[in-house]
């Protein structure tokens, strides 16, 4: 289970780094400080941390604990950004167009089959947020939960993901307000659209219910009760409910000491049908877990006794059970990743059997269990290749109808084939059913926009063979004069995959370029790849970016002084850190909800649940390591930076808005050209998850304005 820093509540921690790193921090005092005569202007600490032969100053330490000071500022850099991003040439109608465009089409995402149900999410031309709708054996749709009748008039309301139950005749839903994640878990019948009395508070967005296989209950994973200067991601509780009991008897169903389950370490348990056995797997922001196996009705009544199959260095990334087997996805030895099983009775990783070998030119990209076969996806060169696996024998490739990327392959056991979605960068997703062949559904996301003149390079850049896709309209001429977007991430082994997005082409034509970075550390090339890109070869990334950019410009696609950066969470140590690394590789950098104080981020609530991707700040190879990649500690006083512009939602449970407000007024402090530095602010948002529509076409349109407008 993966919750990337990625692929958002402005609670305000106040744990700080253990041992030396906060030797030096300044004590809290019962009287704020007097206010400066200019709000805009933050003032500074004599913060100063000697860690490891280190001397690292940090002069706006104050705004990790300064709550209500830091809100202030942040809110009139908020206030100064919008005026100065409503007053940019032609911001007005570029804002028309995106909407024009977002508005004309519709979503559809997330399907589930079970027990003779189907249930997807929508967004449809008319609504800001998805909507949960069931579609009967005829075809009909019928709306389940409209989050917009959810909300309040100061925060609305979005689904965070769904589980539909085994018979098809009750959902569970995760909804939260705010774009803030944390939300709860409430129970639907599908006939009626009626709520149940049964709701679990406090549930991270992304853990959907888990139920079993007679429908009358589900596990499922609780956040602990907040507490004072505790990371709020601490303490995760693995549970179990069964329909129509009080939730205060729902059951642990880890007893006291029987499995060890680290403090930042997130319990998901799961039931395949038909099998009495249960999966105990404990993950966090990285794709690997440990994982156990146990009976699953002695897990709901808290008395299980499980067994361990594997350790995070075994790489084991996703399990199941079919018969007396345990079949498990794995990276270890094999970074293009492979299926290996053991016997329940005997679960020895060293005496695995290999299902499906590991591919020496692409890697596995979902995999998942259906009665008849086992179905999965390979990626190679940006495409996505499918595969069916009929537990014995060689796995078959199956023709897919075009060349693109497959999204939210689903399966059940109770059925033969599996589900999916396939987009391509110019045409939007479509879902089939497959067997031993494809066959489309009348499920679709729709748009009006045509593509047809907008072209796609895939090509790859320098010594390392960067990939690097150029989006473009057709016959465009190779002068150097376009805009262009280069786009990053380089964490978590997450891949920039091809999807359709119809406010693209509002770039495009305007003769402008997007570009997509596949700079290691992420999963395109496999493990390797993401190894490549991290730790203490995280500057790697920032190495292909530049290369990349240096690609366009060699190519005559463009100019320096016509490139913006653009990259979020995660993204935001490649881009802050090549912003601060080569300030005039480009004239403008969006960094959104961006993590660009990686050296701080045991002082953050999900904090600890990074240092699987950037290291542990409490040893000294870690703390080196990051120390290397962090872009706020890099910020040179005196240099000529480019215009920044910063997007933060101050819901963000992800990554804390105290890491762009340290790294925004630290480049205002130090930049001595007069390009501007911003923070835009969205007060009802977090880290993107549950935004509207009219948030992303509104913040799409001021980040493109605020490009052009200081390209050269």
């Amino acid at each position: 289970m993966v919750m990337c820093s990625a692929c958002a509540s402005s609670s305000s921690p106040t744990a700080t780094i253990p041992g030396p790193a906060a030797e030096s921090a300044p004590q809290a005092t019962s009287e704020p400080p007097p206010a400066p005569l200019n709000p805009l202007v933050a003032r500074t600490v004599d913060t100063v941390d000697h860690v490891f032969g280190l001397d690292v100053p940090d002069p706006y330490r104050w705004m990790e604990t300064a709550d209500a000071e830091r809100d202030a500022w942040l809110l009139a850099q908020g206030s100064a950004a919008a005026k100065a991003l409503a007053a940019l040439p032609g911001r007005a109608e570029l804002y028309a167009r995106i909407h024009e465009l977002d508005a004309a089409g519709s979503l559809v995402g997330s399907v589930q089959r079970w027990g003779g149900s189907t249930l997807y999410m929508t967004r449809s031309e008319d609504a800001q947020v998805s909507k949960l709708v069931a579609r009967d054996s005829q075809g009909h749709d019928r709306v389940l939960v409209d989050p917009a009748l959810r909300g309040s008039d100061d925060s609305h309301a979005a689904l965070d993901g769904y589980s539909l139950s085994p018979d098809g005749k009750l959902v569970a839903y995760n909804i939260s307000t705010g774009g803030g994640e944390v939300g709860e878990i409430r129970v639907m019948s599908v006939a009626t659209g009626k709520d149940l009395p049964d709701v679990e508070t406090r549930i991270w967005g992304e853990l959907a219910a888990q139920w079993l296989p007679d429908s009358k209950g589900f596990f499922y994973t609780q956040m602990a009760v907040p507490a004072h200067g505790v990371d709020p991601m601490f303490g995760m509780t693995p549970r179990f409910h069964r329909l129509g009991d009080p939730i205060a008897r729902d059951i642990n169903t880890i007893p006291q000491g029987s499995v060890k389950i680290a403090p930042a370490e997130f319990p998901m348990m799961w039931q395949n049908p038909g099998s009495p056995w249960a999966i105990l797997s404990l993950g966090g922001a990285h794709s690997e877990a440990r994982d156990a196996i146990g009976k699953a009705a002695d897990a709901a009544a808290g008395k299980a006794t499980w067994q361990p199959i594997s350790e995070l260095a075994d790489g084991i990334e996703n399990a199941f059970v079919h018969g007396d087997r345990i079949y498990l996805q794995t990276f270890h030895g094999a970074p293009n990743r492979r299926l290996i099983s053991v016997p329940i009775a005997h679960p020895d990783l060293a005496a695995a059997r290999i299902e499906i070998p590991e591919a020496a030119d692409a890697t596995i990209d979902q995999l998942n269990v259906a009665r008849d076969a086992v179905y999965f996806t390979r990626g190679v060169s940006g495409k996505a290749q499918l595969f069916r696996w009929p537990w014995h024998g060689a796995a078959e490739r199956i023709a897919l109808p075009a060349d693109g990327w497959v999204y939210d392959l689903q399966t059940t056991t109770a059925e033969d084939g599996a589900t999916f979605q396939l987009q391509t960068w110019l045409a939007p997703a479509t879902y089939y059913r497959v067997t031993r062949k494809v066959v489309p559904l009348s499920l679709q996301s729709t748009s009006p926009v045509s593509f047809a003149d907008i072209a796609v390079d895939d090509v790859e850049v320098g010594d390392a063979k960067v990939p690097l896709t150029i989006i473009h309209r057709k016959g465009t001429a190779l002068d150097g004069t376009h805009p262009t977007i280069v786009n990053g991430y380089g964490g978590y082994g997450y891949s920039l995959t091809p999807y359709f997005d119809a406010t693209r082409l509002a770039w495009l034509e305007r003769g402008g370029v997007i570009a997509y970075a596949h700079v290691r550390g992420g999963g395109e090339k496999g493990r390797h790849w993401q190894d490549d890109g991290s730790h203490a070869n995280k500057l790697n990334g920032i190495r292909d970016l530049i290369a990349c950019a240096s690609y366009l410009v060699d190519q005559k696609w463009t100019t320096h002084g016509r490139i913006a950066l653009e990259g979020a969470s995660a993204g935001g140590i490649l881009i802050g850190r090549t912003l601060v690394e080569q300030p005039d590789v480009a004239a403008a950098v969006h960094i959104s909800v961006g993590m660009v104080n990686p050296l701080r981020i045991l002082a953050e609530e999900n904090g600890a649940n990074q240092e699987t991707e950037v290291g542990d700040p409490t040893t000294e190879t870690g703390y080196k390591d990051i120390y290397a990649m962090d872009p706020y500690a890099h910020v040179k006083a005196h240099t000529a930076y480019p215009a920044v512009l910063f997007t933060i939602g101050l819901h963000d449970h992800r990554v804390a808005p105290w890491e762009t407000a340290k790294m925004a007024a630290r480049l205002l402090a130090a930049t001595s050209s007069d390009k501007p530095i911003l923070v835009r602010v969205e007060g009802d948002a977090g880290h993107g998850m549950g935004s509207t529509r009219d948030q992303r076409d509104a913040e799409t349109a001021d980040v493109w304005s605020f490009m052009l407008a200081h390209f050269q």
